[in-house]
């Protein structure tokens, strides 16, 4: 197969990630597959289809999808459900709402991911439950740092090549890798007994996630190109409205 032209795919894993109206009766689905990567896809007709097709068309749900075309933006031909949703609500949400704009926003398209495809269930069902979410959200960053070529150096400093110590303060720069603290700067500081926890994903507390969570935030934003997260702006008015 070159390229994509002329692709025919029937029922592939997938996950809508984002969608739009496009004209009078298609929606534009921005969709993440297991063995697809992340692919555009139009589905025409909606306002058309049974009520039941209509309620398919849902993030969070596991989806079979089949799709042509000979463009980037390919066709539906047939879509389902594959299992039942995973029913996010509240904080649980807009949660969710974050890991899929990473997603679009990070991971090219048409590459592969079967692992991280797992991992994103992973993270679902996790939120689903609502139990150990900013585990399940740190865990996710790192994997998907990994999954599209930045993943993150912890281990050893870069300047000395020392093993990093549970009682030194770090901080890490995506471009250059982990320092040990001398002096304050912008990025920051992060223990290594935190980074350890991140290192093994194991023996999280609440002081060690909320050091990992700036960390990565400061990571993310580093490769986001510094432009802004909405699914942040609507946790900081939701917070706003909640205060």
């Amino acid at each position: 197969m070159i390229g994509y032209s002329g692709l025919k795919i029937e029922f592939a894993s997938a996950f809508i990630l984002h969608q739009r109206p496009f004209r009078e009766s298609s929606r534009l689905l921005d969709v993440f597959t297991e063995h697809h990567g992340r692919v555009n896809l139009i589905v025409k007709g909606v306002s058309n289809t049974k009520r039941s097709q209509k309620g398919v068309l849902q993030i969070y749900q596991p989806l079979l999808v089949s799709w042509m075309g000979q463009s980037d933006l390919h066709t539906v031909t047939a879509i389902e459900a594959a299992s039942a949703p995973y029913l996010l609500t509240g904080h649980a949400s807009l949660c969710g709402l974050y890991i899929n704009e990473l997603l679009v926003r990070l991971l090219p398209q048409h590459i592969a991911e079967p692992d991280l495809f797992y991992t994103y269930k992973q993270v679902l069902a996790a939120l689903d439950a609502g139990k150990n979410i900013e585990i399940a959200l740190r865990l996710f960053e790192k994997h998907l740092l990994r999954h599209i070529g930045y993943g993150l150096v912890l281990d050893n400093e870069v300047e000395t090549g020392l093993k990093i110590a549970d009682n030194k303060d770090y901080y890490y720069r995506p471009d250059a890798g982990l320092f040990c603290t001398t002096v304050q700067n912008e990025y920051p500081s992060i223990s290594g007994r935190s980074l350890r926890h991140l290192i093994t994903e194991t023996d999280f507390d609440q002081q060690s996630l909320n050091e990992i969570k700036k960390m990565m935030r400061s990571v993310i934003h580093f490769y986001l190109g510094g432009k802004p997260l909405q699914s942040r702006q609507l946790f900081a008015q939701m917070q706003t409205s909640n205060s």
